[in-house]
């Protein structure tokens, strides 16, 4: 069996042995870069762009939800003209991630992500919808509040105004005390219901203003007060027309106190809409956050299996050298050591030997210009990959020198925002003290209407005395009439600034409620700014992080390319070493002859025909290893290798 194992065969093995390592070992390191460019082709084509839709969704969802709230706070059609806006910018971005979703199948967070995102969406929509329709209702409930409140204060004055000329002309004509007595009763059980239907009107106004129904309701047992009032004025009053009056009184009170009910129940379905709106923003918000952080995270382990694939690569490649340098010294040490027992034996197994080398160099040469020029090609692709990864590393780190300038952009803007929740804090507490100081002053003209109030009694008994007096009382009579005229118009007076107060107090307390809610919506804006600059904080580290790691990935391709060339100069030596060992076989193809001519085998010598010219042994290898035409006529022609002992 050794001996049909031929030198030509064995050097053959050797090199198909060495040829095959170094081809699986190139197609495995091609197959692990094909799956590196493919990685990074499906994180500039899929995972970037779904980093940057959800990044989008977000935008347009933060918008919706400021617009939405100013104007549920504020009823201002140019924010539900801004968020129908903002809400159609979302619906672009989910449909675009749709489109995303359906491109790129494995995007399974983002797939998972639209359902949950578009049922929260139609909730936030849903109750959208119907804080537009609680807002509509509770303009109409104002506007009724304000007629019914309109009515019973022309029907109050009239009442009350009806009772202070008659107390006049009662007094004028020195009517009976306890008619007198009577009538200051009816105008004192009218200002009672006054004062009392001024407490719950104060009391809806600052309730509206601070949107808090509790307001209104610790007042809502002011109407039994005016009940009260209005049951005691009815019993002692006999005329027609007064009685009309109260009736009027009456039923604007009991459409006032309906009213307030309907403003308490519209303001507790605002909250639950709130709540509604809120929770289902929250939802949004919960999905387009995992998608973003999914599509971040799945951007580190692309990086990082590119960076592995590529690192193994290079560890393939450098074992592939390394197995070809020790398999080539050991096949051909085989080989020499082969053809060293060969000469021994016999010189015939010389004359096949050196056929054996003229195969074996022929052989190498062909085998090194193919390594030779597989090794170029391989250098070639080396060098597309490195620059297609310097054109990586230079667009990544672009995109981490914007990731800083945005987190510059989002310093700035978070600063400016603290700034001005600041001044509006400031502001507020100016608001404040104006509202203090309203409430002081409306005291104060309180104090002075009483003060007239009882300066007009006091007059009223004073004309009593002086008419009961007679004429010596008729001086003191004249001085009573004009210090009850100077009441009343002190009493006038007060009113009308106590009007004018209250009108400057309500609008103090709405100027401070919307400056409070002007400092918490900035306070939210701060918040909200303090997370956007922590998330561009951290895709800056990153995209700083994969620019770093895609320059050492580029500077280990490198490396690889300049082993490539080494390795495909060292095959070209190789190529030029294996002629020159061709040409060295024909020398020793004559020394063969020479030595089987000097043991006897001078027939070996004679075998050709007798003229014909000396075939180089080259030419024989090659005929030797093409497919024969004709077998008989070839053993005639020459004696095949058979007949030596190796073979």
């Amino acid at each position: 069996m050794s001996n049909q194992f031929t030198v030509s065969r064995r050097v053959s093995l050797g090199f198909a042995l060495l040829l095959t390592i170094t081809a699986l070992l190139g197609a495995l390191s091609a197959w692990w870069m094909q799956a590196a460019a493919t990685n990074a082709r499906f994180l500039s084509g899929a995972i970037a762009p779904e980093a940057d839709v959800a990044a989008r969704l977000a935008q347009a969802s933060a918008q919706t939800q400021l617009a939405t709230r100013t104007f549920s706070l504020t009823g201002d059609a140019t924010q539900l003209e801004l968020a129908h806006k903002h809400l159609a910018e979302v619906d672009r971005a989910l449909e675009r991630c749709r489109a995303l979703a359906r491109a790129h199948p494995e995007l399974t967070t983002l797939a998972e992500g639209i359902g949950k995102a578009e049922s929260a969406l139609a909730a936030y929509r849903s109750s959208f919808d119907a804080t537009r329709t609680n807002l509509e209702e509770l303009a109409r409930l104002r506007g009724e509040l304000d007629a019914e409140a309109a009515q019973f204060t022309s029907a109050l004055d009239d009442y009350i105004g009806g009772q202070e000329q008659a107390l006049a002309q009662e007094i004028a004509a020195a009517a009976a005390p306890g008619q007198l007595e009577e009538r200051r009763r009816k105008i004192s059980l009218g200002n009672e219901i006054r004062d009392a239907g001024n407490t719950v009107r104060i009391a809806n106004f600052k309730s509206q203003a601070l949107r808090d129904p509790s307001i209104a309701e610790k007042v809502l047992p002011q109407f039994e007060r005016m009940a009260d009032r209005l049951a005691a004025s009815r019993a002692i009053t006999r005329v027609d027309k007064n009685l009309r009056q109260l009736d009027a009184i009456k039923a604007a009170a009991e459409a006032y106190h309906a009213g307030i009910g309907g403003i308490v129940r519209n303001y507790a379905t605002a909250q639950e809409l709130m709540a509604r709106r809120t929770q289902a923003a929250v939802d949004f918000d919960t999905v387009v956050s995992t998608v973003l952080d999914r599509s971040i995270q799945r951007t580190t382990d692309e990086a990082d299996a590119a960076s592995g694939t590529l690192g193994r690569s290079s560890v393939l490649v450098l074992w592939g050298l390394a197995s070809a340098l020790v398999l080539g010294p050991l096949a051909g040490w085989v080989i020499v050591r082969s053809l060293n027992r060969t000469l021994r034996d016999t010189s015939t197994g010389l004359t096949q030997g050196a056929l054996q080398i003229a195969s074996a160099s022929s052989q190498v040469s062909s085998t090194s210009q193919s390594l030779a020029q597989g090794a170029s090609e391989q250098a070639a692709s080396l060098e597309e990959i490195s620059s297609s990864l310097e054109e990586l590393a230079s667009t990544t780190k672009h995109n981490a020198e914007n990731a800083q300038a945005a987190k510059s952009a989002a310093d700035a803007a978070r600063d400016t925002a603290e700034h001005g929740a600041q001044e509006m804090e400031r502001m507020q507490q100016a608001m404040a003290g104006i509202r203090q100081s309203s409430a002081d002053i409306s005291k104060i003209i309180k104090t002075i209407d009483e003060i007239a109030f009882q300066t007009n009694i006091l007059a009223l008994n004073a004309a009593v005395e002086a008419a009961r007096a007679g004429e010596a009382g008729a001086g003191f009579a004249v001085v009573a009439d004009e210090v009850r005229t100077l009441a009343q118009r002190c009493a006038v007076a007060a009113r009308e600034t106590s009007d004018k107060i209250t009108d400057a107090t309500q609008r103090s307390e709405q100027g401070a409620t919307l400056s409070a809610s002007v400092t918490q919506s900035l306070q939210e804006i701060v918040a909200k700014s303090r997370d956007v600059d922590r998330l561009v904080a951290e895709v800056a580290s990153a995209s700083r992080e994969q620019s770093t790691g895609l320059e050492q990935v580029n500077t280990a391709v490198s490396q690889m390319d300049k082993v490539t060339q080494a390795n495909a100069a060292a095959a070209e030596e190789a190529a030029s070493a294996a002629e020159e060992l061709n040409a060295q076989s024909l020398e020793l193809r004559h020394a063969a002859d020479s030595l089987a001519a000097l043991v006897g085998l001078a027939e070996h010598a004679a075998a050709a025909p007798s003229g014909a010219p000396v075939r180089p042994v080259i030419e024989a290898v090659r005929v030797r290893t093409a497919p024969p035409a004709g077998t008989s006529g070839e053993k005639s022609a020459a004696p095949e290798p058979a007949e030596l002992p190796f073979r």
